[in-house]
């Protein structure tokens, strides 16, 4: 019995494509679901569609899946005692979860990338704003780094203006107030006002992100009122780290590094993934990785007897793969028995899977997504959907004026046949 999965060698070249800028959306459609959708159905491509057709093109009484995390304001613009500027871009809390950090009122430590900070060794980078609540003072101190990420301690004070004495407030707080949205690099724009509200999904909850899970930034309300009409509406959350915009490390994909990300999945989540005879469509890749993710760490849990709280890259294509091959389950299956183990809890876990072909999607019939970057770990995930058909169709959406990338047009990708 074979013990690992027969990559085919593929090269990081196997997913590049020629992206023009002007293909690139700066700002989103107005309104949201006027976004154009390609339909793939397995065999051709439709790119009449909008966003608000998308009722008409799914079966009725299916599951949408989406992923509920909130994307914070990871960019907070310091300045050096020596005057120079800083640009603190949060990737993710120390020593705390995302929940502590975010309401803690006393110092934190986050991982960061920082802008302008190659001679910021040692000193205070600070701020001081004031607003009508009152004055903000923040000072961040670098205390480590590891491989260009910069560990840096922030701490603040907060003056009212209303009452003129310093109060104790939440570092979410802080970044409401002076952070900026963490528009992808490759917009190449300040953020604006706008961005605030057009860079999250409508069904935002959970603040983590620091990119946002851009396939639902085309929903509106009256589209989830339409779709929810006939049609079931689920969450699952993943934190989407900064890792999302890392491009395919050089030479062959099974090399390539994955970024881990924090995934919560409820135990009602997981009972209607347990539901047989079920048409699962993913909204976005986050919401897929989160989704194939639990169905390895059940097999992972059933196989070692301890509930597991982490999935790494390639666990599907080495040591889990024969562990599919004995036991012979599926998506329902594997969630049937996930019931019985987590007794009405919640699970939470970090996953680091990549997908890549020849990987084969067990948990959804359909993707909808966006377009993704060239060498991207998103563009294999697409081509493990699709097959090669993702470079016909990227041909087929810039022959038709689609827009790319995070504010850009999206698709409707059918995996497998709907059940009827």
């Amino acid at each position: 019995m074979k013990n690992s999965v027969d990559f085919p060698g593929y090269n990081h070249a196997a997913f590049d494509y020629d992206l023009p800028e002007s293909f690139i959306a700066l700002h989103p459609s107005e309104p949201r679901s006027a976004a154009k959708l390609l339909h793939w159905n397995g065999e051709e491509a439709e790119v009449n569609y909008r966003f608000s057709n998308l009722p008409n093109l799914l079966p009725e009484g299916c599951q949408l899946w989406m992923n509920d995390t909130r994307v914070i304001r990871a960019r907070l613009l310091l300045q050096k005692e020596t005057g120079g500027r800083l640009e603190i871009f949060l990737l993710e809390p120390m020593g705390q979860s995302m929940e502590q950090s975010l309401s803690s009122m006393k110092t934190v430590c986050w991982r960061c990338m920082v802008k302008g900070g190659k001679k910021w060794k040692n000193g205070i980078a600070s701020i001081r704003v004031e607003d009508a609540a009152g004055v903000w003072e923040v000072n961040a101190r670098r205390v480590g780094m590891e491989e260009g990420i910069r560990h840096v301690q922030l701490e603040w004070k907060f003056t009212s203006s209303s009452s003129g004495q310093s109060s104790e407030v939440m570092f979410s707080m802080l970044l409401e107030s002076l952070g900026r949205m963490p528009l992808p690099p490759y917009m190449r724009r300040p953020d604006e006002p706008n961005d605030a509200s057009d860079y999250q999904t409508v069904y935002a909850e959970v603040p983590g992100s620091v990119a946002a899970p851009t396939a639902g930034l085309h929903y509106d309300e009256a589209l989830l009122a339409e779709l929810s009409a006939t049609n079931s509406l689920h969450a699952v959350t993943l934190h989407v780290g900064a890792g999302t915009f890392k491009p395919l490390a050089q030479g062959e994909v099974r090399e390539h590094v994955m970024h881990g990300e924090k995934c919560t999945v409820s135990f009602d989540s997981i009972k209607a993934l347990a539901e047989p005879d079920q048409n699962r469509i993913a909204t976005g890749t986050t919401t897929l990785r989160t989704l194939e993710s639990l169905y390895w760490l059940a097999l992972k849990w059933r196989s070692e007897g301890v509930q597991p709280n982490s999935l790494h890259q390639w666990e599907w294509s080495d040591s889990l793969h024969s562990v599919e091959t004995q036991m012979g389950w599926d998506m329902e299956t594997a969630m049937q028995w996930l019931i019985q183990q987590l007794d009405g809890e919640d699970w939470e876990f970090e996953t680091a899977i990549m997908m890549a072909p020849p990987y084969q999607i067990r948990s959804v019939h359909a993707l909808i997504t966006n377009f993704h970057m060239p060498q991207s770990t998103l563009l294999c995930l697409v081509a493990c959907a699709i097959g090669d058909q993702w470079r016909a169709l990227y041909d087929t959406a810039m022959a038709n004026g689609f827009k790319f990338l995070s504010y850009g047009d999206g698709s409707l990708l059918q995996i497998q046949p709907f059940r009827n």
